[in-house]
């Protein structure tokens, strides 16, 4: 019987996993000899193997989303006439009669109009635009019931085929859906969420999110694929049976695999290792780091061998910058960074208030498909007139960020570097135009069900803003050469602002907003554009977004939307405000009012007894709760885990049926005795107590025992029936009058389940770290 987990949202314990590695790992010390050496090696070199492969693993998905999307997006808008799945840029470059290799100079792709041979008359509404915004339409509904597949509906406790909807309101969860960072997050805090990491979800997802990318709506792949490389990270967690079973072990994993997805993502190693340790990991040692970090590398060298861009690159594109920067430019970046405050605290209001609001419409609620398309045909009518809103959007993020400088800079088709600067009025109405489209419309498509990142639809919007913003001031410069602000950067006779930079800047500064990442932030930006000139300025810009976006929205857009789903998730790197003081008492499971063994006259009790509190305690929603065993009421013996229960009493249920053994009289072990020695103690090195009693092969062992089945079966079941090794007789324990800061830092810092709570001395009761966390909920941070 394999280990399983019943529920989502059940917690698993730091502090026991710790001590269970450190008994493992004292076990595996004792072994002498060659043998000993081996497998100690064998363990060690287990992890690098298991990281490698998700290296490996993850930047194959890479490259097949990289690839396919990208033909996709342009299959809206005509095909390669010599290879259908070429993408535009990609026929182009392989196109021998391109020589300049720009896209507008490509005889081998055929747009729509011209595969029909359609010639615009006047027409009101033109082909390439109604297949344009079909094929959006289209591609967005293949990505929605893509990722409606993966629902899942949690009772969080079903009894004999009923719910209790009383305590234990249904949540229904699409693991496909969103960028998946909110969930990643909550499971590598201590939780389990079933099947978000699993094999269907990373098919489902993949897919689902190649479509949603193609449709052009204003959506990122780069969230969405730090929840596909933790998927490739639990799956082959599943081959190694020290990291399938370690909850922490795996956990640790499962982190440096995220970083493999913001790696791939932005062509940024460091930040993918900064990343993870920032924004997604709750407990990460430090000897974990270089683990994360071969990670990030490791996939980034597996990516560039299969270069799925065919330039040898692991990002579309990379910018660079030969402009420098003058003291008093930091005024500019400055109020870039108050602009990409604003806006980041703004979206992640609108975002809740938006999904509160629309998604509660009679048309859209319950019907996420009609939301989809409505979205998906709302963006094709809007960004197809829009040169820029039209672009793919990594390609758009590109041109808006190239350097526009020198003489010889170039931006894309798009004239972004206007040689006569007569023709910036115009330019600044067209990017003002797309810059609105683009703040509408990711507004109003994040929180969709389809799989959506965020992180790039916001740099574009910065990236828009900065454009405008360096140009306005260039247009102003020239219009009063004279002003004595702008004179000290200019001197009138040729371009004295790069928008190229002011436009990354701007991007970061937007994201911060949005994310509240900043040290990864930069560094990604850093690695993208390899101009440390700018180091400062991007510093400044994002440190004063998130100063900013602090004030008007304290949470960011992953807080709020963990909060909004109710996660079971508690802040640890930050620190809630207790000054309103709750007595301790009100929050935890006293003895009077809770489920409790009381062993004071005995050593054991029945299985049915055991599997009635079970029930109780699962019919008040606490399916991963706790269970006292106590002495006199007051005097605590050990705990019980609910799912370590649940699980040691299936495996008796099991063995019984299989075996044929009456299982209404049989007696629970929970308390050892001095000197009271059981039959299975007294059997000594017996070949029957090696066998894992979680695959028991009966035949197999009357094989190698002169004992007969019956003997056998009930020695078994004597063992399966000692359920001391599953009691925790070491608990943490505090004082009914600890502050609430106190039970606050245990549990962000130890990761254990419950605490354990006295008064005088005696046990009065626990508080089960659920609890805590929803008391957390209604308090400010400080």
């Amino acid at each position: 019987m394999s280990r399983n987990y019943y529920d989502d949202f059940t917690s698993i314990d730091w502090v026991n996993d710790t001590i269970k590695e450190s008994k493992r790992q004292h076990q595996l010390n004792k072994l002498k000899g060659w043998k000993g050496n081996y497998e100690r090696h064998l363990d060690k070199s287990q992890g690098w193997v298991l990281i490698t492969l998700i290296a490996l693993g993850f930047s194959l998905v890479a490259y097949l989303i990289d690839r396919a999307e990208s033909t996709l997006v342009d299959l809206r808008r005509g095909y390669c006439k010599s290879n259908w799945f070429l993408s535009e840029s990609m026929c182009c470059l392989k196109d021998p009669t391109n020589l300049s290799g720009r896209l507008n100079s490509c005889s081998d792709w055929q747009l729509w109009p011209e595969v029909f041979q359609y010639t615009p008359a006047n027409d009101i509404v033109e082909l390439d635009f109604i297949l344009y915004v079909l094929l959006s339409i289209l591609l967005a509904f293949f990505s929605v019931k893509i990722t409606l597949t993966t629902k899942t509906t949690n009772p969080l406790a079903v009894i004999d085929g009923q719910h209790n909807e009383k305590y234990t309101p249904q949540r229904t969860i699409y693991s496909a859906y969103g960028s998946g960072v909110p969930e990643v997050k909550t499971i590598l805090s201590g939780f389990i969420i079933r099947k978000f990491l699993g094999t269907y979800t990373l098919i489902a997802k993949s897919t689902a999110l190649i479509f949603a990318i193609a449709s052009g709506m204003s959506l990122g792949k780069e969230g969405p694929f730090v929840h596909l490389a933790t998927c490739v990270g639990n799956i082959f967690c599943r081959m190694f049976k020290k990291f399938n079973n370690g909850g922490l072990e795996r956990r640790q994993i499962l982190s440096a695999a995220a970083s493999a997805g913001v790696a791939l993502a932005f062509g940024s190693p460091l930040g993918g290792v900064l990343f993870s340790l920032e924004e997604v990991s709750y407990y990460l040692p430090g000897n974990q780091l270089f683990r994360t970090f071969f990670c990030a590398i490791m996939s980034i060298l597996f990516l560039r061998f299969l270069n799925p861009y065919g330039t040898g690159k692991t990002v579309p594109f990379e910018v660079s910058y030969t402009s420098d920067w003058r003291p008093i430019e930091l005024v500019f970046f400055v109020m870039i960074g108050i602009a990409g405050g604003i806006y980041g605290a703004l979206f992640c209001k609108f975002s809740v208030w938006w999904g509160k609001w629309f998604r509660s419409k009679k048309f859209i609620k319950g019907h996420p498909i009609n939301e989809v398309l409505l979205i998906a045909g709302l963006t094709g009518l809007l960004t197809f007139s829009n040169p820029y809103t039209k672009s793919p959007i990594t390609e758009l993020l590109y041109d808006l960020a190239s350097p526009c400088f020198q003489s010889g800079d170039y931006t894309g088709d798009k004239g972004l570097c206007p040689i006569d600067f007569s023709n910036i009025p115009q330019e600044l109405y067209t990017l003002s135009i797309a810059f609105l489209i683009k703040v509408v419309l990711t507004s109003i498509t994040f929180g969709l069900k389809v799989p959506a990142g965020i992180y790039v639809p916001s740099m574009v919007v910065g990236a828009l803003f900065g454009r405008i913003f360096s140009m306005s001031i260039q247009y102003i410069q020239m219009l009063y050469p004279k002003f004595f602000f702008l004179n000290t950067i200019c001197d009138g006779t040729s371009p004295c602002i790069d928008f190229g930079i002011y436009a990354m800047i701007s991007a970061g500064a937007f994201m911060a907003g949005v994310t509240r990442m900043n040290i990864t932030l930069s560094t990604i930006i850093f690695e993208l554009t390899s101009s440390y000139t700018y180091v400062l300025p991007i510093s400044i810009s994002i440190a004063v977004a998130n100063w900013v976006a602090y004030a008007i929205e304290p949470r960011s857009l992953y807080e709020l939307l963990i909060f909004k789903n109710d996660f079971p998730f508690l802040a640890n790197k930050k620190l809630h405000d207790f000054t309103k003081y709750t007595d301790l008492k009100e929050l935890i499971h006293g003895i009077g009012d809770s489920i409790y063994i009381d062993v004071t006259n005995r050593s054991s009790a029945k299985a049915t007894e055991l599997r009635v509190l079970l029930i109780e305690l699962q019919l008040k929603g606490m399916v991963d709760g706790c269970i006292p065993i106590v002495k006199d009421e007051r005097n605590l013996v050990g705990m019980i885990s609910a799912p370590e229960l649940e699980f040691a009493l299936d495996k008796i249920s099991r063995f019984c049926e299989e075996y044929d053994v009456e299982s209404d009289n049989i007696e629970i072990k929970l308390v050892n005795h001095k000197g009271n020695s059981s039959e299975i103690e007294s059997l000594g090195e017996s070949s029957v107590l090696t066998v894992d009693l979680l695959e028991v092969d009966l035949p197999h062992i009357l094989e190698t025992s002169n004992l007969s089945q019956e003997d056998v079966a009930m020695i078994l079941l004597e063992k399966l029936c000692d359920f001391t090794k599953i009691i925790e007789y070491y608990p943490i324990m505090i004082d009914v009058d600890s502050p609430l800061s106190l039970v606050e830092t245990i549990f962000t810092k130890l990761g254990n389940r419950y605490i354990c709570i006295l008064e005088d001395g005696h046990f009065i009761g626990f508080v089960h770290k659920k609890i805590f966390i929803d008391y957390c909920r209604d308090r400010m941070i400080l």
